[in-house]
């Protein structure tokens, strides 16, 4: 009698699960799984050690760029200063500033204008190990260039393969570079070194008491530079002259998580106006980000040294993650603080 019955149950259950749809789902499974493992190994992501955030796994130990970038009205809008990991902006000549970018973690495409050493931007520079692009240069710099062999650098008077001229705009505020054309460069001559950056420390969790809302730094009677807090963006936009600074490209204003502001000594060396600042040494500042503001030290022991930032306790200087703009202003600038409760 058992055999009897086992057949028809058997037939009854190979039907039901066929009307179910079941073989269909073995395929399904392994479509899954196959889903799965591609979504684990598509691109490994590593820590930018320049901006605390995740960059593809093959951008680690390459060396950074860092680009001289124009900052005269003829020069604004600027393109690629919003894809740099950090910027410094310092005073130039005739009290306009000037910027050198950092990119590690990200392209550009468009970066320019382009335009001449100065040898305090070196000190900064160097502080990265990177190759380092300009157009030109004062005599100091060329001078500091020639003594200093390991500074690899592109010098766009001497190069017409990595800049290219945009005829909308006029010389000497129409060169332009990427980072394609540069690493391309450097690739033929040696540069591409493997380098281990180890410049800032990152907090786990950002914290915010979100007081300060706006500011203003006043670098010279005719450029002052603003800063207001975006609670969208959790980042700082940017503002020249009360204008927003926007990227030529994408006609997005420049948003920034970080900003340090650092005073140091400044002054007037020659009648062209060229400056000459104090880099080392010791000095005070200020650390900004998300509605924060925290008085700090700075320290820097050599000109290719690292500085040091610290905070009033001699604590070292934590960032929030995303990219950092440092303001150095002479130590007679103004700094006006707009905080809203």
């Amino acid at each position: 009698m058992k055999k009897i019955h086992v057949l028809p149950i058997l037939v009854f259950f190979v039907l039901w699960a066929a009307g179910c749809g079941k073989p269909a789902f073995t395929p399904n499974k392994q479509s899954e799984q196959s889903q799965k493992t591609e979504l684990v190994v598509e691109e490994p992501k590593v820590k930018n050690p320049l901006t605390g955030l995740f960059m593809e796994k093959e951008r680690e130990g390459r060396r950074p760029i860092a680009v001289m970038i124009e900052n005269e009205k003829s020069a604004r809008p600027q393109s690629g200063l919003n894809r740099a990991d950090i910027v410094y902006e310092v005073l130039a000549e005739g009290g306009i500033t000037r910027f050198l970018a950092l990119y590690l973690g990200e392209d550009a495409d468009e970066i320019g204008p382009v335009r001449s050493a100065r040898p305090y931007f070196l000190d900064f520079a160097m502080e990265y190990d990177p190759i380092y692009v300009h157009y030109g240069g004062s005599p100091q710099a060329y001078l500091d260039l020639k003594k200093n062999s390991n500074i690899d650098n592109i010098d766009g008077i001497y190069d017409n393969v990595t800049f290219w001229r945009d005829k909308t705009r006029r010389a000497p505020h129409n060169a332009y570079t990427s980072t394609d054309n540069i690493l391309k460069t450097a690739q033929k001559r040696g540069y591409l070194k493997p380098v281990k950056l180890d410049q800032w420390n990152f907090v786990e969790e950002i914290t915010s008491a979100g007081g300060l809302k706006e500011f203003q730094l006043d670098y010279s009677r005719n450029y002052k530079v603003k800063y207001i807090y975006d609670e969208g963006e959790k980042a700082y936009i940017r503002y020249i002259n009360d204008k927003p600074h926007v990227d030529r490209k994408t006609g997005e204003p420049i948003a920034v998580k970080n900003i340090i502001v650092q005073f140091m000594d400044t002054r007037v060396i020659d009648s062209e106006g060229r400056l000459a600042i104090k880099t080392t040494g010791s000095g005070t500042g200020y650390y900004i980000s998300d509605g924060d503001c925290t008085f700090i030290n700075w320290e820097k022991s050599s000109r290719f040294s690292k500085t040091k930032y610290t905070t009033e306790d001699g604590r070292e200087l934590k960032l929030n993650p995303g990219n950092t703009w440092i303001q150095v202003l002479p130590h007679q600038a103004e700094i006006h603080f707009n905080l809203i409760d």
